[in-house]
């Protein structure tokens, strides 16, 4: 499996506990509800195809590159942010539950 797929894994199980939780705990309105299980989806779709599926290009219009393509960002670059962000939130979030 290669890294991004197993990347995309451990991010879209990020994203259903958090769509979970916000179902248990009545957290958020029905948009976040729905961002949050199109998101995993997508994710868990990534994961186990290897790029993403091709109704989501057509429906985009075409406008989204495929992951073959050179000019991307190389996830070297985007995936220590993005788990950087996500660290962040999490921190934060823990913060403001436990003494606010």
């Amino acid at each position: 499996m290669a890294t991004r797929r197993i990347v995309a894994s451990a991010l879209s199980i990020v994203i259903l506990a958090l769509f979970v939780w916000s179902i248990i705990g009545g957290v958020g309105d029905l948009r976040t509800k729905i961002i949050l299980g199109v998101g995993a989806l997508l994710g868990f779709l990534y994961a186990a195809i290897g790029r993403i599926p091709d109704w989501i290009v057509d429906f985009g219009g075409g406008t989204i590159t495929h992951d073959d393509d050179p000019s991307n960002l190389s996830p070297r670059f985007y995936l220590p942010i993005l788990i950087g962000v996500i660290l962040f939130a999490a921190i934060a979030f823990y913060i403001v539950q436990r003494f606010l």
